[in-house]
């Protein structure tokens, strides 16, 4: 009797785990500037001791998305007119959920991914902070998926000091803009009977 509940439990939690690993995916172009999703928060944390220095680490936070632990490995002057700087992160991790538009079950998951940031700030830390940052890759549960995203922000993000040393241990802002699409694997032609 026992070994039947056991099992019946191991069952159970194996189809479970089985069925929401299941991601329904909806391709297209979603964006919080034509209200499909919002936003709550980007933040980036001076891992590396100032702006702009190696070790530091991007997140963004919004209604079905997080990017998180984007590592800054080089900062070198932008090939955009309109901007100082271009900062590449590498090792991001994206996750999409359902409470956002792009999967109506599961959890779209993508690893190490590379961001590349253009930036401008002066002074840094206390002038106009602009950016556009770009991301894009695969879905690692969902083979043949592929997404690129976008952020834009223009503003005076928050600077948090640490009490201790009084140097700066993050900054972040509000109030950005993000779009991410997303293209399905592409359909094989179907074959067709030759006519006799």
């Amino acid at each position: 009797m026992k070994r039947t509940i056991v099992f019946s439990l191991v069952f159970l939690m194996v189809f479970t785990i089985g069925l929401s690993a299941k991601v329904k995916v909806i391709p297209g172009t979603y964006s919080t500037a034509n209200g499909d999703f919002y936003t709550k928060f980007w933040k980036e944390l001076f891992k590396g001791g100032f702006p702009g220095q190696p070790g530091n680490v991007i997140m963004a936070l919004g209604e079905g998305y997080i990017l998180n632990q984007a590592k800054l490995v080089t900062v070198e002057a932008s090939n955009n007119a309109e901007y100082t700087y271009m900062t590449t992160y590498v090792g991001g991790m994206m996750t999409l959920n359902p409470s956002g538009p792009w999967c109506d079950s599961g959890t779209l998951k993508a690893k190490n991914i590379t961001a590349v940031n253009y930036s401008s700030q002066n002074p840094v830390l206390t002038g106009i902070l602009k950016f556009y940052l770009k991301f894009e890759g695969e879905f690692d549960n969902a083979p043949g998926y592929h997404f690129v995203g976008e952020a834009w922000y223009e503003g005076q993000p928050e600077v948090k000091y640490d009490e201790l040393t009084g140097q700066p241990s993050f900054q972040r802002g509000m109030d950005y803009e993000v779009t991410i699409t997303i293209t399905g694997p592409v359909e094989s032609p179907k074959k067709t009977k030759p006519k006799e």
